[in-house]
């Protein structure tokens, strides 16, 4: 009898939980019916890992090494590679250290990433969720189908179109739309899901660009049978967005909750 093996892949805050001795590896291994034999890290993993501060250089540099031993551990260095400029993702093994300094020899390369973030400010949205006249408490509580029924519902407000056609209208004007692919599909749907109000992320200065590395995450799971996070809000819509575009991973929480 054939062995199913399953595969998933961390949130960044799973991957913080297991370097403070917070949460084990051995406990997401029991998560599922059967059991998870192998987990993935992505470029995103790398990329908030650059954001880590340290008052020193040497300081930095050991925080740095600490993050990429346990990314290490926990996946063995298997990696979700999406390959320029096809959009194709590929499993293949890496070393997060040669990620990271692949990422960094490229010097425009987290500086792009802060160029898609949404400016659209914490005002602006929140004149438009008034005029939506969507209860954020009620649709936190809907399915992922009724929630995309809902923002339909109100399309007129979206200026006439569905989520999905405000998504393809987005590329199709957006000047690189041409290569865009799901990855950026997913970031557009995080975007307008905080937009209206759905288990919206608490606003600072960070969490638009937060945001970004949420719904990239959200993506790269796709790939995999499960999608672990202890972010609320980014399993709900993460749900919403599989939904919609017909993703079968399943999203749970490191305590198995979905």
């Amino acid at each position: 009898m054939a062995v199913i093996r399953m595969t998933a892949y961390l949130d960044n805050n799973i991957i913080v939980d297991i370097e403070k001795e917070t949460l084990l590896i051995s406990d997401l291994n029991k998560l599922t019916e059967r059991d998870i034999t192998k987990f993935y890290y992505s470029m995103s993993h790398i990329f908030e890992a650059n954001e880590i501060t340290a008052s020193t250089n040497t300081e930095l540099n050991e925080r740095l090494s600490k993050r990429f031993k346990i990314i290490s551990q926990i996946t063995k260095n298997h990696y979700l590679e999406r390959v320029l400029p096809s959009n194709k993702v590929v499993k293949t093994k890496y070393e997060p250290f040669h990620i990271y300094q692949s990422i960094n020899e490229v010097s425009f390369a987290r500086n792009s990433m802060k160029q898609m973030v949404n400016n659209t400010s914490e005002e602006q949205k929140q004149q438009f969720r008034k005029q939506l006249n969507i209860d954020p408490i009620r649709i936190n509580n809907y399915s992922p189908k009724e929630v995309i029924e809902q923002i339909d519902a109100n399309k007129t407000a979206m200026g006439g179109f569905t989520l999905l056609e405000l998504i393809e209208k987005g590329i199709e004007m957006h000047p690189a739309g041409k290569n865009m692919s799901l990855h950026n599909r997913f970031a557009g749907v995080f975007e307008i899901l905080d937009l209206v109000g759905f288990w919206k992320d608490k606003y600072n200065e960070k969490s638009n660009y937060a945001r970004l590395w949420d719904s990239s995450h959200a993506y790269f799971s796709t790939f995999c049978d499960y999608f672990i996070s202890d972010d609320k809000r980014t399993r709900n819509k993460a749900k919403v967005v599989f939904e919609l575009y017909d993703i079968k991973t399943k999203v749970i929480s490191s305590k198995g909750e979905e």
